[in-house]
């Protein structure tokens, strides 16, 4: 077995009997577990593999054949999903960057634990696209596209290895593409979304490598979507907004995809604004942003996601070097937004030479910011990843930073936040 299926998990098992307080002595001590899993009641069993992670869940199939029957059971994806939603039972993937580009890496955590091991996860489709950005995760499954030619989608399970190569869409020269992929949870359906800028009006004496440098303004658009289970990307037609090419991956809060707009002029005065698409209707719609006293507060704003709360990431007031986090406590009401937490100044470790190149090609993905916000932990502590290769914690109280380094990180990354599931790639 490779990748990450490296250890038997037997205690993992042995803790959940406990806590279904289904636990008996076995007179046979080799397959102690099996023993009492075949001779406990079907919903019994779903109940205690639903405890374990992922990873463990995935080992069991390997175990023997109504393992994997039982590992398989839908009512048992469900049950694992919500548990490790309830517990947050999360996941960090890196997309490492350096010194070898484009693999991933996996640390399980209920809070952060340095003692954690980073592993590898496999990438069955390696061969036929070597070079990806990850755009975006949700319920398990991950949603990757070819970064050297964005002619190619994948959504992948990096726990059983599931995965669809999505068809090809309608490209155009010289487009500039705002990704998204989420799960709407009335609808019960995944999307992807790719929201596509193309130069309206061609003008061939001009060179095509300074044609592509063409303004957002003069710049047609075609929106595309494709859902998970059919065959086909469909078009909805033109984006009634301008989106920041910085901001290319959408943020997913309450079934809607988030990203900062380009800069124009919006509700009289010039600014950027936080825009929505929801994706039970395919509609778009201007979210308020918070009242920050700063009418171009939003100029160097990205949004994020805390403890399932839509939050907009600006820098401090005064130019300190710090940022504000601003949280909207009630989705879509303007007057909820609350400034909840003021990020302090933090001075990640110098890059190197020989990581500079790698380092640019990271940051230009990344829409060139030098702070992201990763996740809110159980703590109460914030997960923040600088310069894609420096992850701390941030304790809002005492305003402390604590660097994080889990044995076997690499050195360049991008985070994603995942929660590892079963849920098969292919939906009915």
């Amino acid at each position: 077995m490779s990748g990450f299926f490296i250890s038997i998990p037997v205690m993992d098992f042995e803790i959940a009997i406990k806590k279904r307080k289904c636990y008996k002595e076995d007179e046979e001590e080799d397959d102690q577990p099996l023993n009492r899993l075949s001779c406990l009641p079907h919903d019994i069993a779903l109940d205690i593999l639903s405890r374990l992670p992922i990873k463990s869940v995935i080992q069991f199939r390997f175990s023997c054949r109504s393992w994997n029957f039982l590992s398989r059971d839908l009512q048992l994806v469900d049950m694992h999903m919500s548990r490790a939603l309830i517990c947050q039972r999360l996941c960090l993937i890196f997309h490492s960057d350096y010194p070898i580009r484009n693999q991933l890496h996996f640390v399980e955590f209920s809070d952060v634990d340095d003692n954690e091991i980073v592993r590898k996860i496999d990438t069955p489709f390696a061969v036929s696209m070597p070079e990806f950005n990850v755009i975006g995760s949700c319920n398990g499954l991950l949603c990757l596209i070819d970064s050297l030619f964005s002619d190619s989608i994948y959504i992948y399970n990096p726990f059983t290895r599931d995965y669809k190569l999505l068809p090809k869409f309608v490209e155009f020269e010289n487009q500039i593409v705002i990704f998204g992929f989420g799960f709407h949870p009335i609808t019960k359906r995944y999307k992807v979304i790719k929201i596509v800028y193309y130069p309206s009006v061609y003008n061939l004496e001009i060179p095509r490598h300074v044609r592509r440098f063409t303004h957002m303004s003069s710049r047609r658009s075609d929106v595309q979507i494709y859902n998970l289970g059919t065959d086909k990307w469909r078009s909805i037609g033109q984006a009634p907004y301008r989106l920041e090419k910085r901001s290319s991956l959408g943020v997913l809060v309450s079934g809607k995809l988030h990203w900062m707009s380009h800069w124009g002029k919006y509700n009289g005065r010039r600014n950027r604004i936080i825009v929505s698409f929801d994706l039970s209707d395919d509609s778009f719609q201007e979210i308020p942003g918070p009242n920050t006293g700063n009418l171009r507060s939003l100029m160097n704003c990205h949004v994020a996601v805390l403890g399932g709360c839509l939050c907009a990431v600006l820098p401090s007031y005064g130019g300190n070097g710090g940022h504000d986090i601003w949280v909207m406590k009630e989705y879509g009401v303007k007057e909820s937004w609350v400034k909840e937490f003021t990020l302090g100044v933090y001075s990640p470790r110098f890059i190197r030479p020989d990581m500079q190149k790698s380092y640019q090609i990271w940051r230009k993905f990344l829409g060139g910011r030098l702070v992201r916000i990763v996740c809110l932990l159980k703590s109460g502590d914030i997960l923040v990843e600088y310069r894609g290769g420096t992850l701390v914690s941030y304790n809002p109280d005492s305003g402390m930073f604590k660097n994080i380094a889990f044995q076997g990180m690499p050195k360049m990354f991008q985070t994603i936040v995942h929660i590892g599931s079963l849920y098969p790639v292919v939906q009915s």
